[in-house]
């Protein structure tokens, strides 16, 4: 990853009180690529799964199917979807919306009041 963005992944962790976790580019994400077309867009960190996958990012509602997400890696998740980037560096906990008005609303699961 280049360091122009390591450095706006930096400033969201800072904006919202998150611990700044690096990520590489062979990180894998859980990504729902037939969604991306709904609006919002919701990403939340969780630990890993059996898939290593800790974030999962979906458009709209999210679905409970077997086959909703894909686990592609960080560098794919590059070209597929690069507005979700600056905010996987966030801790585990964290969720993300946004939409292509420029609404971005970011939280950590129990901080919501």
């Amino acid at each position: 990853m280049d360091q122009e963005l390591i450095e706006e992944q930096k400033l969201v962790c800072e904006e919202f009180g998150s611990a700044y976790l690096p990520v590489k580019e062979t990180d894998v994400v859980a990504i729902a690529l037939h969604t991306l077309n709904k609006e919002p867009i919701v990403g939340l960190r969780k630990v890993a799964d059996d898939s290593n996958a800790s974030w999962f990012i979906y458009g709209g509602e999210l679905d409970g199917g077997e086959d909703f997400f894909e686990i592609i890696t960080v560098k794919a998740l590059e070209k597929e979807f690069p507005n979700a980037l600056p905010y996987l560096a966030l801790d585990t906990g964290y969720r993300f919306m946004i939409d292509s008005d420029d609404y971005e609303d970011v939280w950590k699961e129990g901080d919501e009041a």
